[in-house]
């Protein structure tokens, strides 16, 4: 009994094995071929750990930010309120809350606080009422000023920007929103912006929420705004790291060339980026391209490794893993066939596909339809020819949506402007693996 008694009590007294997120490096081709200079790809990618309960789940600190511009009046503010107050409900005491609105004025409707009083906070987003012009700068600083006041690493540091209009009052270029984007983001705040309607600026709202690495959605109706909010807000309550760091090292020989889905840093050997956040049972990942120097039949070297630190949100911990990935020569080109990783192959493909869907887009805003229409086109068939090589539904439907692409790219300017915005959301997406 007391053996029994005893070892009870060990048990209690280990302590469990902390959850970590899985860090892997890997490459589409772990065979090249021999006897020549070639580029290849190296997927560096984090894979969030699970969350059991809602329990384990790190706090929210959010800004919801509203446009209640003239534009908005009607459904659109109605419908605003409506899905920030259902998305509130989903927020617990530990959350922090504050609420900022704007037209060509901005104004703190809810200081940061604890969601203790949620009447209060229902009824002063209840009395939101439409106004002027549309100051989307100075509205998302100060949601961003108001997340500041409770920061801590350990939260879901996040603004919430919701606009249907154009940026008309204050800074309002692409690159003055991503750089207030990029000081969040270093900061560990990131934005996500919702476009309600055909009228906003979908390149602006982008960069705003890609150079803090949040999310941005475009909504084409108000009664979508309520199931958008809901995805937002469960998305932010299933981060499990925060402040990813990563340095990929090449050795000597190996070269890195460009990454095909966001920014990093290049320098010499290495290539330096970060992550705002890691989601529950989610993967994100970024596609290096490496040029590597001709080897002989049968050698083996190493194409990469990599180092990678976080905010394990669970633990309050830092974790540091590592991963590297190498890479075998052969003179046989079935072996190099057969050694492909369908699955990263796929994503590579997916990637170059979305940069081509880029290109083609800026031909049509460029004013040459006729030339974008056939860099659709071609971006198609290439993704059907992969789809078909790897049998892959997913660069199927890739294709589609180029073909589709090709015929919007036609319509008249107002047309394109609505399936611009799908396309432009559509690029980011998978460009950034967002969740939803």
């Amino acid at each position: 009994m007391r053996t029994l008694i005893g070892l009870f009590v060990l048990l209690l007294v280990l302590p469990l094995e902390a959850k970590q997120c899985e860090f892997t490096v890997s490459t589409p081709q772990p065979v090249l071929l021999a006897g020549k200079k070639q580029t290849t790809c190296i997927k560096v990618g984090v894979k969030g750990f699970e969350l059991k309960s809602e329990k384990e789940r790190a706090p929210l600190n959010v800004a919801l930010v509203i446009d209640r511009s003239g534009s908005m009046s009607g459904q659109k503010i109605e419908r605003a309120k409506d899905a920030a107050i259902q998305a509130i409900r989903r927020l617990g005491s530990r959350d922090i809350v504050s609420v900022v609105v704007f037209d060509d004025k901005v104004d703190v409707l809810i200081p940061a606080t604890k969601l203790s009083d949620r009447e209060m906070v229902e009824a002063k987003i209840r009395s939101i009422q439409p106004g002027g012009s549309t100051a989307i700068f100075d509205g998302t600083k100060k949601g961003g000023a108001e997340v500041r006041k409770f920061f801590e690493k350990g939260l879901i540091n996040r603004v919430v920007l919701l606009s249907d209009g154009q940026a008309n009052v204050g800074p309002s270029s692409p690159a003055e929103l991503a750089k207030l984007g990029k000081e969040f983001g270093g900061e560990g705040i990131s934005v996500t912006t919702f476009g309600l309607g055909n009228g906003y600026n979908e390149d602006l709202m982008v960069k705003l929420a890609a150079a803090s690495d949040g999310n941005h959605k475009f909504i084409e109706g108000a009664d979508e705004l309520a199931d958008i909010f809901q995805k937002e807000f469960n998305t932010a309550l299933e981060i499990v790291a925060s402040d990813v760091k990563c340095v990929v090292t090449l050795p000597e020989g190996n070269r890195p060339v460009r990454a095909l889905n966001m920014d990093v840093n290049i320098n010499g050997q290495e290539v330096t980026f970060s992550w705002g956040q890691i989601y529950s049972a989610h993967e994100r990942y970024v596609m290096l391209e490496v040029e590597v120097p001709a080897m002989n039949d049968g050698r083996k070297i190493e194409l990469a490794t990599a180092k990678l630190r976080y905010l394990n949100l669970e633990t309050k911990n830092v974790d540091d893993l590592s991963a590297k990935a190498e890479v075998r020569f052969s003179s046989s080109p079935a072996q190099v066939k057969e050694a492909v990783n369908k699955t990263v192959m796929e994503e590579y493909v997916e990637l170059v596909g979305n940069l081509e869907n880029k290109r083609a887009m800026e031909l049509r805003d460029k004013g040459d339809i006729k030339a974008s229409q056939a860099a659709f086109s071609m971006n198609s068939l290439w993704l059907k020819s992969n789809a078909k090589e790897f049998d892959s539904e997913r660069l199927k439907r890739s294709a589609e949506m180029n073909e589709r692409n090709a015929g919007d790219a036609a319509m008249p300017t107002p047309m394109w402007n609505g399936a611009r915005k799908g396309m432009v959301e559509q690029q980011n997406r998978a460009g950034s693996q967002q969740r939803y």
